[in-house]
């Protein structure tokens, strides 16, 4: 309705000022009252025009910064939304890390329990080892000083027959 508006002005503006020589000029003074008596009639009619037209305008233009306001707000909305979204996915991907690394420690300490428990073991085991083949030592020891003291003891007793013998046969010989 306003581009008919604004094309019903034009063509009466081109009409009300037809191109006009300066000799017809002077003849068409008269008829130009005339067209000035017509001119007012329509010319309250072009004012109204424009007047709709620039309150249309203006109504469209709030309505485009309105528009403009609107989608504003509903950006810094959603920005404040991304930005609050945002925050709280980093809080969680950093409640996720702390678990992560809270269970990466507590697997570590798991681990350094085998090992200790391992380590442990290990060298209970050595301890053992240790301990029977000292003892396996030592009764090694015992059994080459039985041994010996056997030994000792069978050499003395052969002397000790030895001396027996010699007497008896010594005895022996005096009888006779």
């Amino acid at each position: 309705m306003a581009k008919e508006v604004l094309t019903n002005e034009i063509e009466q503006k081109v009409e009300a000022v037809p191109v006009v020589s300066t000799d017809e000029n002077e003849q068409i003074d008269a008829p130009v009252s005339e067209t000035e008596s017509v001119g007012p009639e329509s010319k309250p009619k072009t004012k109204r025009a424009p007047r709709k037209t620039v309150e249309k305008e203006a109504v469209v233009v709030e309505e485009q910064e309105k528009t403009e306001e609107v989608e504003e707000n509903v950006s810094s909305e959603i920005e404040e939304e991304t930005v609050e979204e945002d925050k709280e996915e980093s809080k969680k991907k950093s409640k996720k890390m702390k678990e992560k690394e809270k269970k990466q420690l507590a697997e570590k300490k798991e681990k350094l329990k085998k090992k200790k428990a391992v380590a442990k073991r290990k060298e209970k085991a050595k301890d053992k080892k240790k301990e029977k083949a000292k003892k396996a030592k030592l009764k090694a020891k015992a059994k080459k000083k039985d041994k010996a003291k056997k030994a000792k003891d069978k050499a003395k007793a052969k002397k000790i027959a030895k001396k027996k013998a010699k007497r008896t046969k010594a005895k022996k010989n005096k009888k006779k």
